[in-house]
């Protein structure tokens, strides 16, 4: 299955932007199931510790999924989700 990471999203309830690993905050690293192979996508929450990222991901992952950029299809199911303060791509 192919492996693309999008660093970028919108949420709704959580604050999200691109971020550098020099910069403070928490990546939430969605595993996903969809028609198109696409198997993970990565928000930046800048100013988020990792306490905060796992105290409100769970709901905010609607918002996230429904606010993520044309190549994350409308079909994506989360099969799991994780808080991490290193970027997917060094291993987070």
């Amino acid at each position: 299955m192919k492996r693309e990471i999008l660093v970028c999203g919108l949420s709704a309830l959580i604050i999200t932007a691109c971020g550098s690993e020099q910069d403070q905050g928490a990546f939430l690293i969605l595993e996903l199931d969809n028609s198109a192979g696409i198997d993970q996508y990565t928000t930046f929450n800048p100013g988020i510790d990792i306490d905060d990222c796992k105290k409100t991901a769970e709901a905010a992952i609607p918002s996230i999924l429904a606010a993520a950029p044309p190549p994350i299809p409308k079909d994506s199911r989360v099969k799991s989700w994780r808080c991490s303060v290193t970027p997917p791509e060094k291993g987070g």
